[in-house]
């Protein structure tokens, strides 16, 4: 099928509910991904973040096949290994708890969103702090829990139990608590909202105050989860434990998965009838779950993430020695920010044009997640291609 013809038919058929852009893509590979006319491109944002391991890995496409041959659904009512397995492994890797199996962020942050209702039952407490540019999902209350007006005015009046304070500012956290208040949820690392980095004396004095107050403190790591940071999870990176984590993206390297993790202290707040999926947690979902697992192992995919994302940071402020229209570079493991003085969205059309994939986000940020098993030389040549982008914009330093 021509590519046109494709387009024609997201267009007669489709919601608009996506800005697509690019050609027609028919195969991926590791970090590279070919159109339907077998132009090749290196894709530095696999999967919107998701595939951690890139496209097609080989132990994946294995366990989606040996388990699709034996059993895809089952009913949550039932019992089943792999979904077992996957929770254990969880547990194992993270801290003592339970697991409750989803398919997406959105719907794991639905689950959390009960959860402080159930523990604040008792006290009558329910008003939830989250932070300003902060992301945590387009489902009604995912949204109402996202500190973005753009995303939230047109379904106004949304929930009204959420309260925003601005990220990294305890100060601004702690004027937003008050009798009602029951939890905080944050990401460590807010990725939609541009790569901003939680500073480690920020947390800790979180974590202290909930702790404290007798509030939960729930880190939202659909982004930072499995590997992305260098750790296994990002809280990891702060010395500190959440009440209940959410995960989701690289949880399933490509299939759709999330995951509730609560601490085993509030994990019997949940009782049979009070939440359920349907899909979530389905053999075929949680079988390949549990080959992430034994591939970031295997593979030392963290110790790849740490150590390129380290050299991939050190070569993106080199950029911004160059252009003056960078204004800032962020980044903790393979999760990268670059922030411009200049729209972002027109060099990330031009990327692509070139044959690279990266993204553009909250207007003015380029961000680059690769998977964690990129390779040096691979990211050599998506660098080489972006300066080549920046560099026909002009501004260059000196």
């Amino acid at each position: 099928m021509k590519a046109e013809d494709t387009k024609k038919l997201f267009s007669d058929y489709s919601l608009n509910t996506y800005k697509r852009v690019g050609p027609v893509f028919v195969k991926g590979k590791g970090s590279f991904l070919w159109d339907n006319e077998g132009k090749k491109y290196l894709d530095l944002f696999p999967g919107w973040g998701v595939s951690i391991l890139g496209h097609c890995h080989p132990q994946i496409v294995k366990a989606i096949k040996e388990q699709s041959a034996k059993l895809i659904h089952l009913p949550n009512n039932l019992f089943q290994e792999e979904q077992a397995l996957a929770a254990r492994e969880i547990i194992k890797n993270s801290f003592p708890g339970k697991v409750f199996f989803a398919n997406s962020g959105a719907e794991a942050i639905e689950a959390a969103i009960k959860l402080t209702r159930l523990y604040g039952n008792k006290s009558g407490r329910y008003e939830v702090i989250t932070m300003k540019n902060s992301f945590h999902g387009r489902t009604f209350g995912a949204l109402s829990a996202t500190g973005q007006a753009k995303y939230k005015d047109p379904f106004r009046p949304i929930l009204p139990e959420f309260k925003e304070a601005v990220f990294n500012d305890f100060e601004s956290f702690k004027s937003q608590v008050n009798e009602k208040t029951i939890a905080v949820i944050l990401e460590l690392i807010q990725g939609e909202g541009g790569v901003n980095i939680a500073s480690k004396e920020y947390v800790t004095k979180l974590k202290e105050f909930c702790k404290e107050h007798d509030l939960l403190f729930i880190a939202d790591e659909v982004q930072t989860g499995m590997g992305r940071t260098g750790k296994l999870f990002c809280y990891q990176n702060y010395g500190i434990t959440p009440d209940a984590l959410v995960l989701s993206k690289g949880l399933g390297a490509g299939v759709p998965v999330s995951a509730f993790v609560v601490k085993n202290e509030i994990a019997d707040l949940f009782k049979p009838g009070l939440h359920a999926s349907t899909f979530g947690g389905s053999p075929l979902i949680t079988s390949v779950t549990l080959e992430v697992f034994k591939v970031i192992k295997k593979e030392k995919i963290l110790n790849n993430a740490e150590r390129l994302g380290d050299y991939l940071l050190k070569k993106l402020i080199k950029l911004k020695d160059k252009f003056e229209f960078i204004k800032e570079v962020r980044g903790v493991g393979l999760m990268t920010g670059i922030e411009l003085s200049i729209d972002s969205f027109p060099i990330f059309l031009k990327a692509i044009e070139k044959g690279l994939i990266i993204n553009s986000t909250h207007q003015t940020v380029l961000r680059i997640m690769p998977a964690l098993n990129v390779k040096k030389e691979e990211l050599d040549r998506g660098l080489k291609i972006l300066e080549e982008v920046l560099s026909a914009i002009g501004g260059q330093n000196g």
